[in-house]
């Protein structure tokens, strides 16, 4: 006698799971249903779908309860006939699923766990994944389905195939059935992964697959496109994700889908982190940093340059060094001087320098000073064609160039970086219809062999701003918009690569929002930020025992392709981001994403990693990149000068105007790259995010910098709403801040 189980439904809002029992299973099939624009209860999945895919998993539960809390259920079954190297054998799971707090997100957590390795079989397919099947594809799947669906796999590519490791997250929007689903994959815990197995996004994929078995049918979820080997991890091995379905009658641009599923993803990102061991604050850090940098290892000379700065630390970069090697080719880079060294570092320097009184910061702003006037005298005007460059390095030194000459009132660079942009850089974005290229010809001044690199639209655009802000040209204002509308414009997958220049495309959007009120800008701010938080880093690398002396949550990826948290991006991104948040409503998971990189970003200097990790003697000059399980090798880079300019801008965005006596609290500063004039910082009005990421109340004192002419200060939680008033004694202000709230702080003379 057949005995029909009930079936078991996790509602949550408009949304639920379905699990019904199946016979021939041995085992619970899930069914996802969503509210239909009538009010009733839509199938929008396959009947039998396992929390884990794959011949060795398979993970139909056999036993379902809820548990004391009502959003919560149990889960848990006996997986028999999988493969170890003492034959067939059986392991038991377990597992939850429960509704994410304050939110909407149905979360999933399985934990196997076999007394021996499992041999993947990798039968029909590779294992394991994490796929819903979906059903059938519409009958005119690849005319009018294609063209109307909305899908955004991850993570990002570059060059059509080479993949990052970043958002591990899609998006998917069904035009016929009019729904939406939403997944992300939380690599924290799942350290199983490995190149015994499936080495994360060196093969797994995050979207829409298709499905001929035989009839058309389709898939969501992380799938792979291949496997490194066929181990999987004996002991307790954990498998999390979350999804989340709604129903959606109007269909959305990719543009919009992106935007909507990064700020459902902030819903996830955790509050707290755990300090190194050996990190103190920002403000010890580029003190050692600055003296570090004035170090012999930093520096050299030849026939032309009494003094000149390297890229990197000794000139030493293992990684550029096998690359070079590879092509036939030597390279020398202590015998290199390095510009973009020497720019990146004076910008935020001269900033630190003006409203820090150490003896280290005036001698090494006036020796890279010296540097870089030599360096425009020395031809670095290009007077003749000089070949080819890197767009990004040849638009991004001219920027920062025009940032020091103009703060130090160096007129010659001023008038070096005027003729580069009306007599280079213009007719060159001109030539290439903003789609700016990888590399460009100086002689004809249009794209020069392969890859292209769009987002410096957005480089371009606020560096157009810069020029317009002071010289008050019309045409520059004219450019900035030409170069953020045409990011708009362009398929989604087509903006990742220098992952930065995102960040200046933002502050761009942001400026021509405020200077025009046009909702465009507004759109595209959104929607560059969203691309920006698609390139970080929404995980832990648990892997290796090796990727657990640090954390990388809250990181940015140098550049799809560049598989590794890179220093300098991580801090250029986050600068550029928190310098509009005073024009723009801020998400509490952005807040978090600070404080994760707030803390996490020590990780990269070698003074807060074991020693066996040591390349120098140089503890505070940051590493390019750590190890993570798709690009193993920490500081295989070298360590790098050249990104040593974002220790500077760290510590004006943590600490420099004003610091908490907590360091538990976040107080971020939004005035950033907001100084046109060094004698007019002292009597700026000065705004900051305060954000309480702890589970308890706080009171906590904040210290404004002794150069500040401010003796008022003011709290809102809102931008708007900051008329609040606070008592300052001393420079000194308290706060009382609840748990998990944030509240903004102004201060004026």
């Amino acid at each position: 006698m057949n005995i029909k189980l009930a079936s078991i439904e996790i509602e949550n809002n408009e949304q639920k799971i379905v699990f019904d029992y199946h016979e021939d299973l041995q085992g619970y099939g899930y069914t996802l249903f969503v509210i239909d624009g009538n009010n009733q209860w839509k199938p929008i999945s396959n009947s039998r779908n396992p929390l884990i895919r794959g011949k060795s998993f398979d993970l139909y539960p056999q036993t379902i309860s809820r548990t004391t809390n009502a959003d919560e259920y149990k889960v848990s079954g006996i997986k028999g006939g999988v493969l170890t190297h003492k034959g067939v054998c059986d392991y038991p799971w377990s597992g939850t699923i429960s509704i994410f707090p304050s939110t909407d997100w149905f979360k999933v957590e399985v934990e196997v766990n076999s007394e021996e390795d499992l041999t993947l079989q990798m039968v029909d397919g590779f294992e394991p994944e994490i796929m819903i099947d979906m059903g059938s594809l519409p009958p005119y799947d690849r005319g009018d389905h294609v063209w109307y669906k909305t899908n955004i796999n991850n993570p990002t590519k570059w060059n059509d195939e080479a993949y990052g490791n970043d958002l591990p997250a899609l998006y998917y929007y069904d035009s016929y059935h009019q729904f939406e689903v939403m997944m992300f994959f939380n690599m924290t815990p799942m350290s199983w992964m490995s190149r015994e197995n499936i080495a994360r996004f060196l093969n797994y994929r995050c979207g829409f697959r298709r499905s001929y078995k035989p009839t058309p049918q389709y898939e969501l979820g992380l799938f792979a496109d291949g496997f490194s080997g066929k181990l999987f991890p004996k002991g307790k091995q954990v498998f999390e994700y979350y999804l989340k379905i709604r129903k959606r009658v109007k269909a959305t641009t990719e543009q919009l889908a992106l935007t909507d599923l990064l700020n459902h993803c902030l819903e996830l990102v955790p509050a707290k982190a755990e300090w190194p061991p050996k990190a103190t604050d920002w403000q010890d850090f580029t003190e050692h940093c600055a003296e570090n940098l004035l170090s012999p290892q930093c520096w050299n000379n030849n026939s032309v340059y009494e003094d000149f700065i390297l890229n990197y630390v000794n000139g030493y970069s293992p990684a550029w060094q096998e690359a070079f090697e590879a092509k036939s080719l030597t390279i020398d880079f202590k015998a290199i001087p390095c510009m973009d060294s020497a720019a990146f570092i004076s910008f935020p320097l001269t900033i630190v320098n003006q409203i820090k009184d150490n003896p280290h910061y005036q001698q090494l702003l006036e020796r890279i000073l010296k540097f870089m006037r030599q360096q425009v005298r020395n031809n670095y005007t290009r007077h003749e064609p000089l070949g080819t460059s890197g767009t990004w390095q040849y638009v991004y030194i001219l920027e920062q160039i025009w940032q020091v000459a103009h703060l130090n009132q160096e007129q010659e660079m001023l008038n070096y970086v005027i003729q580069e942009v009306e007599t280079i850089l213009i007719p060159l974005a001109h030539n290439v219809d903003y789609l700016f290229p990888l590399s460009f010809d100086f002689k004809t001044l249009r794209k020069y062999a392969n890859g292209d690199a769009y987002a410096i639209s957005g480089l371009y655009a606020y560096f157009m701003l810069r020029l317009h802000s002071v010289t008050k040209k019309q045409h520059y204002l004219e450019e900035a918009k030409k170069g953020v509308r045409i990011l708009h414009q362009l398929p989604i997958n087509s903006l990742a690569q220098e992952v930065f220049m995102l960040g200046l495309g933002i502050q761009a959007a942001s400026e021509l929002y405020e200077k025009t009120a046009e909702t465009d800008y507004q759109n595209i701010y959104e929607y560059l930020l969203a691309q920006n938080l698609r390139m970080m880093y929404w995980y832990n690398d648990n892997t290796k025992e090796e990727y657990r002396d640090y954390h990388i949550f809250g990181m940015f990826q140098a550049c799809t392709p560049i598989i590794y948290p890179a220093f300098f991006e991580n801090v250029e991104c986050l600068a550029r981001i928190a310098s509009t948040l005073d024009k723009h409503p801020v998400h509490k998971g952005l807040l978090r994403v600070f404080n994760q990189a707030r803390i996490n970003n020590f990780y990269l200097f070698p003074e807060c990693l074991p020693e066996n990790r040591h390349m120098s003697d140089l503890m505070y000059i940051p590493f390019e990149n750590l190890g993570v399980l798709e690009d193993e090798k920490t500081g295989w880079i070298g360590q790098e000068i050249y990104g040593a300019g974002q220790v500077f801008e760290a510590y004006l965005m943590w600490e420099a105007f004003a610091k908490s006596s907590d360091r538990d609290v976040l107080l971020l500063n939004l005035n950033n790259y907001k100084f046109a004039e060094l004698d007019a910082i002292a009597d700026a009005e000065l705004t900051f995010i305060v954000y309480n990421p702890e589970n308890i109340d706080k009171t906590i004192q904040i210290q404004v910098n002794a150069d500040s002419n401010c003796t008022q200060a003011y709290w809102g939680e809102t931008f708007d709403s900051i008329i609040t008033p606070l008592s300052m004694k001393d420079k000194q202000i308290n706060v009382v801040i609840e748990a998990d709230q944030s509240l903004y702080l102004k201060l004026t003379k």
